[in-house]
């Protein structure tokens, strides 16, 4: 390979993004053969359930520990780290019929999950000219979205012909080939390296400031209607619309892929050339939750069982919210002091993952007592509702004055 593709920047790029494909597929190869977990090491559906918290919990808290590091050791060694601790602990779960070994190796995926999103991110912002990152980090969405989708579709082909061990095995094995090449080949970056920016008009000494908070409050809203709608879409699909299981299936995988050409969009709007991009951002992402909170029309779609209309909402449900998180984040490291980039970063991460988290248990909660989905589509709706006409307005006064735009 000649030695001026290797280090390309681009090439560099490339790889961190392939690596996380290849993560994600390892990390939601559970799911789908979660019945074939529980039928051959006699694990309840309580404790199957665990090991998807354990994941969530854990991945949630390592950002920021994540993010910490990477200020401190440089992105590219936090993530190579990750990637390795993600094939030995596949191996370690596909070596056990332990409860407590799964749940400890699902606790460590997490955690190599966490090492390497967030420092991914700020190893993207780092190569990234200024009006590229918001392009950038919506093609690093979309590969956390396009690995999960690839695994949930092919998995259930695949385990007809394959045990589920050798099968997730093999989904660990194809996730050292980029973690090796990247650690050979993949660009490094000094210590400290972040994206350059003015942080004109902000607090040096902590991440704790208005546009931050503001900004985390916006992708908590996000991914609260994000995680609770990937986690309870096919129950309703099932339950309430009486759809076939091919419909239910579709539904489910509409929602989960419509993301990625989404946060291309996205990404490319907010890429284009403009002295007022920080203002362009704020309302692609104002005009995107307003799109996402046509999930209210699920209320009405129970009755009337409309596949089509379904799948219409389906798509701006996940259309509008995905299209403007690339760009939100992109704008992340602007807001603080570059010794904190990593920390921030991780930060908003972990805030917004805890969206996802809170409304799957709430939607649980709701669902049970009530016997009812549609308080839950009501709830995404009036959030995503808030934060458009509340949330929005207030981030964009605290950034309006900031030197955030270069």
């Amino acid at each position: 390979m000649p030695s001026s593709v290797i280090s390309s920047s681009w090439f560099s790029v490339t790889l961190s993004l392939l690596s996380l494909v290849a993560l994600y597929i390892n990390i939601f190869s559970i799911p789908p053969i979660t019945l074939l977990l529980i039928r051959e090491t006699g694990i309840t559906h309580f404790q199957a359930g665990m090991l998807m918290t354990i994941y969530t919990v854990s991945y949630c808290v390592g950002n920021i520990f994540a993010g910490m590091l990477s200020d401190k050791y440089g992105a590219k060694i936090i993530m190579v780290s990750g990637l390795l601790l993600a094939f030995f602990s596949s191996m370690m779960f596909t070596s056990t019929n332990s409860f407590h070994v799964m749940l400890v190796s699902r606790g460590l995926i997490g955690l190599s999950a966490a090492s390497m999103t967030s420092p991914c991110m700020i190893y993207l912002l780092s190569f990234l000219p200024s009006r590229k990152r918001g392009l950038g980090v919506s093609g690093h969405l979309s590969s956390l979205t396009l690995g999960s989708g690839i695994v949930l579709l092919m998995t259930p082909l695949l385990i007809r012909s394959w045990p589920w061990r050798p099968l997730l095995q093999l989904y660990a094995l194809l996730g050292l080939i980029p973690s090796l090449l990247f650690l050979f080949w993949g660009k490094g970056l000094p210590r400290g390296t972040t994206p350059s920016h003015s942080v004109s008009g902000l607090s040096k000494a902590s991440i704790l400031n208005g546009p931050v908070l503001l900004l985390s409050a916006i992708l908590f809203v996000t991914l609260f209607q994000i995680g609770g709608t990937l986690t309870w879409l096919a129950p309703w699909l099932e339950e309430r619309c009486l759809l076939s299981p091919i419909e239910v299936g579709v539904g489910a995988m509409t929602f989960a892929l419509a993301g990625i050409p989404s946060a291309i969009l996205g990404g490319y709007l907010s890429s284009r050339d403009s002295p007022h991009r920080t203002e362009r951002i704020v309302r692609l992402s104002m005009a995107g939750m307003l799109i996402s909170a046509s999930t209210v029309a699920c209320v009405g779609l129970e009755t009337y069982r409309s596949f089509p209309l379904i799948l219409t909402v389906i798509v701006l449900s996940r259309w509008g919210s995905f299209m403007s998180m690339g760009p939100l984040l992109s704008m992340v490291p602007k807001l603080v002091h570059p010794s904190l980039s990593g920390l921030a970063v991780g930060f908003t991460n972990s805030i917004a993952l805890a969206g996802g988290f809170l409304s799957s248990l709430l939607g649980g909660y709701m669902i049970e007592r009530t016997g009812q989905y549609r308080l839950i589509w009501l709830l995404f709706g009036v959030t995503l509702l808030v934060s458009t006409f509340v949330l929005h307005p207030w981030f964009y006064r605290k950034t309006s004055g900031l030197q955030v735009d270069g």
